[in-house]
């Protein structure tokens, strides 16, 4: 007898345990957070166009629901442009031709400079030799880099990668030269940002078990499968809304010129994808204050569409006779 009645008290401990161990979902921090959350007002942003066959840089007025020409030169083509992830400034590369002659094409006359839209003034900041891949990004929130690779005039089994990193404002950090033996070392990795896997206020991460992806949520401990895959993962933005992280996968395709990519939209509070973009060739997002933008390739061209995350809805599309992109446009 003393045995049973020893059991039930261990059992009755162990259930009063186990409830007083439950999180009450109304008491998640998280909540207060996103009450407190402070959503960026966004008046437009760039992007690139086709103007008169010149990759040109244009602007969207969300007010007056109106795109305006910023910068055209037929000698200064737009190549890349990179977008401050606050919004207020961009980095842009520019080429002056692309030289077809040789195996390999080359990108010539290329440029670099910074745009400060509040004063409505470009400024070069590099000017780069000829080379056969070149690309940007933001490494983080202050600082920006472009990667040019080029041949070696000496070995012609060799690369050279020369690696620029400015600060916000233009100015150069760093200016780094590396050597690579294609039979040795092979050609080199294309690089990328480093994923923001934690949000803003720490409260949730984005984690993988066996290759598979799940969000996490610190204050009861709960590990959400997003069903998708870690490998497939090439981008996290947190919502300015602390409800909201938008993630962008790569899809397997056969034609490796048109990649294309999915978007998804995961509500941390409800614990699930409220939203998933996969069109045609999909390249690119930008996450401003209540604006999801991406591009796409819906038929011959690229076109741009606004997605409000408050609303769920897509609320613009932006297009032009010749193809826009937030980023690039294919080099014809």
């Amino acid at each position: 007898m003393k045995l049973v009645l020893l059991n039930m008290f261990i059992l009755i401990v162990l259930i009063s345990c186990n409830q007083t161990s439950e999180k009450n979902p109304e008491d998640d921090p998280a909540l207060v957070d996103i009450k407190s959350a402070l959503v960026k007002e966004v008046k437009g942003f760039y992007f690139v166009g086709m103007k008169q066959k010149i990759p040109s840089i244009y602007y969207y007025e969300f007010e007056s629901d109106e795109v305006s020409i910023v910068k055209s030169n037929k000698n200064e083509k737009i190549y890349e442009l990179e977008l401050a992830p606050d919004g207020n400034t961009f980095f842009y590369l520019t080429y002056k031709n692309l030289n077809k002659k040789i195996a390999t094409p080359e990108i010539k006359g290329i440029k670099i400079f910074r745009y400060e839209p509040a004063v409505n003034k470009s400024e070069i900041t590099n000017s780069l030799q000829p080379a056969i891949q070149l690309y940007s990004y933001w490494m983080d929130n202050d600082r920006f880099r472009v990667v040019a690779v080029s041949f070696d005039e000496v070995v012609a089994s060799y690369i050279n990668k020369n690696t620029l990193t400015f600060n916000y404002f233009g100015k150069l950090l760093s200016d780094e030269n590396e050597l690579f033996d294609l039979v040795k070392n092979g050609y080199p990795v294309i690089e990328t940002p480093a994923l923001l896997t934690t949000s803003p206020m720490k409260r949730f991460e984005v984690i993988s078990k066996n290759d598979t992806l799940f969000i996490r949520n610190y204050y009861d401990r709960s590990d959400n499968n997003l069903r998708l895959l870690k490998n497939d993962l090439v981008r996290i933005s947190w919502a300015d809304d602390l409800q909201n992280v938008v993630m962008m996968f790569k899809l397997k395709s056969e034609d490796k010129t048109d990649v294309s990519h999915k978007i998804v939209v995961y509500n941390l509070l409800k614990k699930k994808i409220v939203k998933s973009f996969e069109a045609k060739g999909i390249k690119n997002y930008l996450l401003l204050g209540d604006y999801l933008i991406y591009d796409l390739k819906p038929s011959q061209n690229y076109e741009i569409n606004i997605f409000k995350l408050s609303s769920l809805q897509n609320i613009k599309t932006i297009s032009l006779k010749d193809g826009c992109a937030l980023k690039s446009l294919p080099i014809r």
